[in-house]
Order: structure tokens, then sequence, then C-alpha cells
């Protein structure tokens, strides 16, 4: 399973749109809560000049309007990435007056395959 599908399957059961390098900013309509990530990656574990595995440091970030409670969600997109097999994530509050905006940073490992090989 790709980094990416990890990340839908673990936030996708809280019901709220999740989708990958998506500048909502541009959306005519936004929904009311919404997850977007995006993912850098490097090599690692090297032998012989060729990557043993590939990190991906994934950014993970909550929308929500400004008149919820979303400490529990917090805990919960936590609990649901580190089930998925990502680190613990950290998590910055970058919420300003036009809503709230939660950022998950987590890493996870993934194999890497050369010449067709893993």
């Amino acid at each position: 399973m790709s980094v990416e599908a990890k990340i839908k399957a673990a936030l996708d059961p809280f019901g709220d749109p999740v989708e990958a390098d998506l500048l909502y900013a541009a959306a005519d309509q936004l929904p009311p809560r919404y997850y977007t990530f995006s993912m850098t990656s490097r090599g690692d574990d090297f032998g012989d000049d060729e990557p043993g595995c590939e990190v991906w440091q994934v950014s993970v970030h909550f929308f929500a309007p400004l008149d919820g409670n979303y400490v529990r969600r917090q805990r919960q997109t936590k609990q649901a990435l580190h089930r998925a097999g990502f680190t613990w994530p950290r998590c910055i509050d970058a919420s300003d007056q036009e809503g709230q905006h939660l950022v998950f940073e987590c890493e996870i490992v993934d194999e890497v395959e050369v010449d067709g090989e893993i």
C-alpha cells in the first residue's frame, strides 16, 4: 500500500474529505472540515550506493471552523496515523481568525524498489 493510501485509509473513517496536495483555497466552496496532506521523501540505509529504504516526511493539515472544540479529534488523528504505521505525530496549531488549522507532522519508512526489485 502506498504512503498516500495509508494516510487516506487512516483518516477516511472520520468522514471528512482527505485529499493530497489539494489547494482548497482556490475552491469555490470549501467543506466545513477537511484534511489535506503533502509528502517528501529521502533515501536512507544506504549500501553499495543504493538506498535500503525511503523515509517519507508527511504533513497532514486539518481545517475546521473556529467555533468547534477539536481537542478530541487532534488526539484521534494522532492515534489513527500512528496505528497506520507512522511515527507519533507532533501537532502544530496554525489556527488564525479564519479557522482552526492543525498540522500533524510524522514519518514512515517504506521499502525502495531498485531496478524492479524490492
